[in-house]
């Protein structure tokens, strides 16, 4: 997860803020339709595979069914590509770009973390990871000298996902011995079912944690994508560890159900997160000069902003992802980031209404919605007498 930091002082370097935020601002239009291609499987498709870790007829029903519901969705996710660069003639000058961004939504088929987490192998997920990264990181300093060569990144970041899939199914089917094969219709239609509360949440959740890219690209132009890239990606680190623990300890919580175990981990992830936020708000302005140079600068008070939502967003994934799901809610889960997206899109209407759209702004308002999220969830968690 840090491998993309060494490269990105080069990037901005040698592309410069507008491409560099060119190629931000096509990832997260394709973003969009990663959604569609994922549809919650990360979390419904987890929690199957940890119910039958030891199943072997299940878990090849369950791989084979999930891969090929996928690579459907990834078919409707092109040809959603194409109608929209049919419809958007402004976009039509980025269909290569947009195209070679779709590298995000291969990844998510081809790379199965959802089974590995599921079986509790976290190992592999790491050294798939790190190879894909590896490639990447040598690559951008050997193709990308100049501007021109921004298309190498998103073709890299193809290449290099096209290989550790190759890996990932290696593993699957040769070590594991999974056998893929053909499902019925009505197996299909249960693990799609499954997932569809997931996909609605996750649907939410895009909206306010990724429009804020397509809206700034809209509205202001690349360079400011590249400030708020900036921070965003700075403000991604301080919430590995969270999110590291909740891969690992899903499967677990699913299975055992213990809430006093939950409550343990609570406390620990709040004082962590907490002690980050605070040194990387201390460092931001050392953080940015370092990575980005003085050009990058008003990228540092979208760091302290966004920094803040890191031990609010820990408590949300505690209440919704370790409890709420685990304990068979998932429908309340979905309802919860529902209604946050609603509340982001009503504060980004107020902006839009008042000409306050700018960096600072869009990121106060992902702030405020993620409250919005932990307060909710922490009411379903005492309504339903689970905290």
């Amino acid at each position: 997860m840090l491998i993309p930091l060494i490269t990105y002082p080069y990037l901005i370097r040698v592309l410069g803020k507008e491409k560099y935020g060119l190629v931000v601002f096509a990832q997260a239009l394709v973003g969009y339709l990663l959604i569609l291609v994922g549809f919650g499987f990360n979390i419904s498709a987890t929690k199957e595979v940890s119910l039958y870790q030891k199943n072997k007829i299940k878990l090849n029903e369950i791989v084979s069914s999930i891969l090929l519901i996928k690579i459907i969705l990834f078919s409707i996710s092109i040809l959603s590509l194409l109608t929209i660069l049919f419809f958007f003639k402004s976009l039509q000058s980025y269909t290569l770009l947009l195209f070679l961004s779709m590298w995000i939504c291969l990844d998510d088929i081809i790379s199965p973390f959802w089974y590995f987490q599921g079986i509790e192998r976290m190992k592999f997920i790491t050294y798939i990871s790190l190879f894909n990264r590896l490639i990447f990181l040598g690559l951008i300093f050997i193709f990308i000298k100049t501007p021109a060569d921004y298309l190498y990144v998103p073709a890299i970041n193809g290449m290099g996902t096209i290989i550790s899939g190759i890996i990932a199914f290696y593993i699957i089917i040769k070590i594991h011995k999974i056998q893929l094969a053909p499902q019925p219709i009505k197996t299909l239609k249960y693990y799609f079912k499954e997932s569809i509360p997931i996909f609605i949440s996750n649907v939410s959740i895009k909206i306010y944690v990724s429009t804020n890219k397509v809206i700034l690209g809209a509205f202001l132009g690349m360079a400011d994508v590249a400030f708020y890239d900036l921070g965003e990606k700075i403000v991604s680190l301080l919430k590995i560890p969270q999110g590291l623990i909740n891969q690992t300890i899903f499967p677990k919580i699913n299975k055992d159900k213990d809430i006093n175990f939950v409550k343990k981990l609570f406390k620990i992830t709040i004082i962590l997160n907490t002690i980050l936020t605070i040194l990387v708000i201390a460092c931001a302005k050392l953080l940015v000069m370092f990575l980005g140079g003085p050009q990058m600068t008003p990228a540092i008070w979208v760091i302290i902003i966004l920094s803040l939502s890191v031990p609010i967003i820990a408590m949300s994934n505690i209440f919704g992802i370790q409890i709420l799901i685990p304990f068979g809610y998932s429908r309340k889960f979905s309802q919860v980031i529902i209604f946050s997206g609603i509340i982001y899109l009503l504060q980004l209407f107020l902006l839009w209404s008042i000409f306050k759209i700018n960096i600072y702004s869009v990121s106060i308002i992902t702030v405020v919605t993620e409250i919005f999220v932990t307060c909710y969830m922490y009411f379903y968690c005492k309504k339903l007498k689970l905290w």
